[in-house]
């Protein structure tokens, strides 16, 4: 089966990359296939075959997109970022990124450019998936 790139940016964008915790998305080069697997709830199927963790938007904990987030308003007025903070503190940051129409606070023109920031993170991180699915370099997350 072929992996394309629209099914390592799904995996990408909703992995927790916590093994030990909700679990993550795996790589077979074996099989070529994506697969879910964490410690509490194994899959075994590709035990011993060529596998590798695939990268994640947000690991589950770290504040990454948080924290990008927050670095990207800094160039807006301090008005508008004093406004983001403000709602944050009350329904918190991941609301905060959220398109106003979905209870969030941004504007249209401001998530369709923070949706540009978020799509451009996902390709990187695809295309380095993408590398690895290719050459079969071992990296650090090889399990």
């Amino acid at each position: 089966m072929t992996i394309t790139d629209r099914m390592l940016i799904g995996a990408i964008a909703s992995n927790p990359a916590d093994f030990n915790g909700a679990g993550e998305y795996r790589c077979c080069r074996t099989c070529m296939v994506i697969y879910f697997t964490s410690a509490k709830n194994p899959d075994t199927t590709h035990e011993g075959h060529d596998t590798f963790a695939l990268p994640a938007l947000n690991p589950d904990g770290s504040g990454k997109l948080v924290r990008a987030f927050q670095r990207y308003i800094e160039r807006w007025t301090p008005e508008r970022r004093e406004q983001l903070e403000r709602f944050a503190q009350r329904k918190g940051w991941d609301m905060a990124m959220e398109l106003k129409y979905g209870g969030g606070a941004l504007e249209d023109h401001e998530a369709a450019e923070w949706q540009e920031i978020v799509n451009a993170r996902l390709e990187q991180l695809m295309r380095q998936a993408r590398q690895q699915i290719e050459t079969g370099a071992p990296t650090p997350q090889s399990k």
